[in-house]
């Protein structure tokens, strides 16, 4: 993993801390706001279902339907049954969102309680302080250097072999 992506790993972790925090402690008021309106929203659909169930088996039972397979005992009661399957169900993926959010809660507890406990020894470092020494001048030196005495190497005569060929290959 690069440099760049650990950081921007780490900026994300950081911000998502922070609006998690930010939320639980009240705070991102609309988000609040959306929610609640979601869940009177979904309780309003759930009780005009029940009353127009409510009115269907009145008037079934006005018409003279009560006791036939339409009536009461009939068709009603199975609409009221499907709408209260479906209450049970959103009741229970409610339930389980909310144990999965007090489990988080719990190790985010634990968390807490552990990052209490660890201890960072205060260390003082005294700053590193460098001297150099200043020159103002560069005094100037005359150095002789003897030359040395031009060396004459004899030339090597060069060694010529001949070798026997063979013949063709």
């Amino acid at each position: 993993m690069k440099m760049s992506q650990a950081y921007a790993w780490l900026a994300a972790g950081v911000l998502a801390a922070g609006l998690n925090a930010s939320y639980h402690d009240g705070g991102l008021q609309r988000v609040h706001e959306m929610v609640d309106q979601v869940e009177h929203s979904s309780t309003a659909v759930l009780t005009l279902a029940r009353l127009q169930t409510r009115l269907l088996q009145s008037e079934l039972a006005k018409a003279g339907f009560a006791n036939t397979e339409f009536g009461e005992t009939g068709f009603a009661k199975a609409e009221l049954a499907k709408t209260q399957t479906g209450f049970d169900r959103l009741q229970a993926i409610d339930d389980r969102e909310q144990a999965r959010v007090d489990r988080m809660e719990a190790r985010r507890a634990r968390i807490e309680a552990r990052i209490t406990c660890i201890r960072i020894p205060a260390a003082g470092f005294a700053p590193m302080v460098f001297s150099a020494p200043r020159i103002s001048e560069c005094p100037r030196m005359r150095v002789d250097v003897p030359r040395l005495p031009a060396i004459q190497v004899p030339k090597i005569p060069a060694i010529h072999v001949e070798i026997p060929s063979a013949g063709p290959v």
